[in-house]
């Protein structure tokens, strides 16, 4: 057993956390600026504090193992953030859906997600597990994956892994290099970060500081300022050319990108590494104590300082060390463990394959129980819904074992309204024959969508042969190019709303000269390819109605690469000139809906052959949708009409 004093603990979690204060401070004012920066340091630089969701959620999670120990389990986690977080940006926000729908982590991460997977949000909010962990590397990444799948999959995961692995070692190492490559250890191998990180590391024994900033611009690049895999990699370049020193915080802030995560991560981890006590006094004034938290953290305790953040942090610490045997914090004077309650065993579901019952497609249901107990426990997990049918399964499980089950999901008989957006249902776990917990989950619902076409135009500009080289042999032949390409955004009105709308009231829209099929999205991003044959420049219409119980105001939000028109109740409201890179908020539009039923008819004119769109419902609430939450009221639904 290692021995770990008090205040040698109290002193490096303090630096820590002045570290993250001190990156936080530096870095956002020019966070999302992708440019690599020449600013001077100095003392002007930390005239404002700003609260930063990289410390918030950490606090997030401090506040729930105040309450609930160290005996967590994933939905511990979705559900403190259900209760505690309005953060509507990115993963954040798409999460917050997840879980508003029903879903739990890692679901809550996985789900709908395809965008944001691997930003940077959770790597950023790893070091109170080494906090809680010192010493206890493998432990801490442990608890960073329940932590990171709530709103993340795959890099970021392993990325917050590896930073708490980092956090948890740096109370006993004294090298930065140490900690660094010993880090690896704790993520597999052959996974996406590690490779990235043991790259870095190479280059930078290869090359000097600029040269291997801009490789890793060049190769881990990304359009989104926040991908996690280059905004990491800057993270450990500057860490490896810090020589423990807080000064080189400031070239850490000149690699810029989504700066004040880089800079508050590096400066955490260089500070547990050196401790508080060996902090320079300038950095010491320049930071304060001020503790600044983001609105969007609601009803929770947040602590007014970073002293206090501190004490709190080591009075969880504390309690996870006394039910652990590799660590013994000693000296503790008055310092108390707090008691929690009880937990005897520990249920985790996962929905391995997402169901399709409007279609009839069954799913699978992954449960996993672990028995805490220090007894033998025979338990039985049941779920039951509207609809679905009911499943019961008998359990025998010895002290500290767990089993898994998958469970088919089928559609019960019962009919389900169309305009749900997520069809609930209940796991109840009994133990010797006692009801002990219920779960509510849900499973999200995309309604369906009429999709009208394609309709393919030639180009009459393209049919003329080179001037130089004719294309062929016969001159009356057109050229090779028309021969494999078509009109791109044409001005033929192939389809009008109202021509639609009667079509559709008439209930002969599938008996037109052109395709028409129902679709049935899984998520918000789905490929129309799946729904035709062929590939080409083309025009295609996607229909339906969304049913209001009051006037309302909504974000529209769609990503594509088409040229996009769309029509709300047979009136335009909005129309791309341009091009644009397909992300889920690429285009967006106010929709004024009216109480009862809206039409809404979405144009894409595609010129590459990417026939993916993304499509969703924000509220609105007088803010741009970046601010705003995504819907989970409203639904597509064009079924009922047909």
């Amino acid at each position: 057993m290692r021995q770990l004093k008090y205040k040698e603990y109290q002193n490096k979690v303090l630096g820590g956390w002045v570290g993250k204060c001190a990156g936080g401070i530096l870095g956002a004012p020019i966070e999302g600026f992708k440019r690599f920066n020449k600013i001077a340091l100095s003392d002007t630089l930390f005239e404002n504090n700003f609260p930063n969701d990289d410390l918030d959620l950490q606090i997030l999670w401090l506040d729930m193992v105040l309450k609930k120990g160290m005996f967590l389990e994933p939905r511990d986690f979705s559900e403190h953030w259900k209760n505690h977080v309005d953060f509507p940006w990115n993963e954040y926000g798409v999460a917050t859906r997840n879980i508003a729908l029903g879903l739990h982590n890692p679901d809550s991460g996985a789900h709908n997600n395809h965008y944001w997977n691997r930003s940077m949000g959770s790597p950023i909010r790893s070091e109170i597990w080494g906090m809680l962990c010192p010493g206890q590397p493998e432990r801490a990444a442990a608890y960073a994956k329940m932590d990171s799948t709530v709103d993340h999959t795959d890099f970021s995961v392993e990325a917050e892994q590896y930073l708490s692995a980092c956090a948890a070692m740096a109370f006993f190492e004294h090298s930065i290099e140490n900690v660094l490559e010993k880090g690896l250890a704790h993520i597999d191998s052959n996974g996406i970060c590690h490779q990235m990180i043991q790259t870095v590391i190479d280059w930078n024994g290869r090359y000097d500081y600029h040269t291997v900033a801009g490789k890793i611009k060049s190769y881990y690049g990304d359009a989104d300022f926040t991908s996690a895999p280059m905004n990491i990699a800057f993270t450990i370049l500057s860490l490896l050319h810090s020589g423990k020193s807080f000064d080189s915080l400031i070239d850490a802030l000149q690699l810029g990108h989504d700066s004040d995560c880089i800079v508050a991560t590096a400066g955490a981890l260089l500070g547990i590494l050196v401790g508080y006590k060996n902090l320079p006094e300038q950095w010491k004034k320049r930071v304060g104590n001020e503790l600044m938290v983001s609105p969007e953290i609601v009803g929770i305790y947040c602590p007014d300082t970073i002293t206090e953040l501190t004490a709190l942090t080591c009075k969880a610490g504390i309690h996870f060390s006394q039910k652990e045997t590799a660590i013994e914090i000693t000296e503790l004077a008055n310092n108390q463990p707090f008691s929690v309650p009880k937990r005897t065993f520990q249920l985790t579901s996962q929905l391995v394959n997402y169901p399709n019952l409007s279609q009839n497609r069954p799913g699978e249901l992954a449960v996993t129980y672990k028995n805490l107990d220090s007894s033998e426990q025979h338990v039985r997990v049941e779920c039951s819904s509207n609809y679905l049918v009911h499943f019961s399964k008998e359990l025998l499980l010895k002290p500290g074992t767990q089993e898994t089950t998958v469970l088919a999901l089928y559609r019960n008989q019962q009919p389900f309204s169309s305009q749900l957006t997520s069809l609930p249902y209940r796991i109840d776990v009994f133990v010797n024959n006692q009801l002990e917990k219920s779960y509510e989950n849900g499973i999200p619902q995309y309604g369906n969508w009429l999709l009208l076409g394609p309709f393919i135009e030639d180009d009459a500009d393209l049919e003329a042969h080179h001037p130089e080289y004719p294309d062929h042999g016969l001159s009356e032949l057109p050229s090779a190019s028309y021969m494999n390409h078509d009109k791109v955004k044409s001005n033929t009105q192939f389809l009008l709303p109202e021509q639609v709308g009667n079509l559709v009231a008439n209930k002969n829209i599938f008996d037109q000269g052109f395709h028409a099929t129902t679709l049935y999205p899984q998520e918000m991003n789905f490929s129309l390819a799946d729904y035709f044959y062929g590939k080409g420049e083309r025009s295609m219409y996607l229909y339906t109605h969304i049913t209001t119980e009051d006037d309302c105001k909504k974000w529209l939000c769609l990503g594509t690469t088409s040229y996009v028109t769309v029509w709300h109740n047979e009136t335009t409201i909005y129309q791309s000139q341009v091009l644009k890179r397909k992300w889920p908020q690429s285009h967006f539009a106010e929709l004024n809906l009216k109480k009862g039923e809206n039409t809404l008819l979405v144009r894409l004119d595609t010129q590459i052959d990417d026939f993916s769109i993304e499509i969703g419902l924000k509220d609105h609430e007088g803010k741009h949708p970046h601010q705003s939450q995504w819907n989970t009221t409203l639904q597509f639904n064009i079924v009922d009409a047909l």
